[in-house]
């Protein structure tokens, strides 16, 4: 069964596009339309991130993390 986005108002009930069909004009896009896309999601869900993850992310994708085995040791070390 495929999934279907609707508008729905007061007095009507307006089908726009089947999931599969917006999959599809999202792969058509350029790809600079599609990261204004992803990046506007990101904007739109941004407040469903916890802010410590978010932070998380800036620091690795700045390269400011310590691999896990590293850090163990250094919490092991005397």
């Amino acid at each position: 069964m495929e999934m279907q986005l609707v508008l729905i108002t007061d007095q009507v009930y307006l089908p726009i596009m089947g999931v599969a069909e917006l999959l599809h004009e999202i792969e058509a896009l350029p790809s600079e339309e599609r990261l204004r896309l992803v990046e506007k999601l990101v904007q739109l869900t941004e407040l469903d991130i916890p802010e410590s993850l978010r932070q998380s992310m800036s620091q690795a994708k700045r390269g400011e993390f310590v691999e896990m085995d590293e850090a163990l040791k250094e919490l092991d070390s005397p």
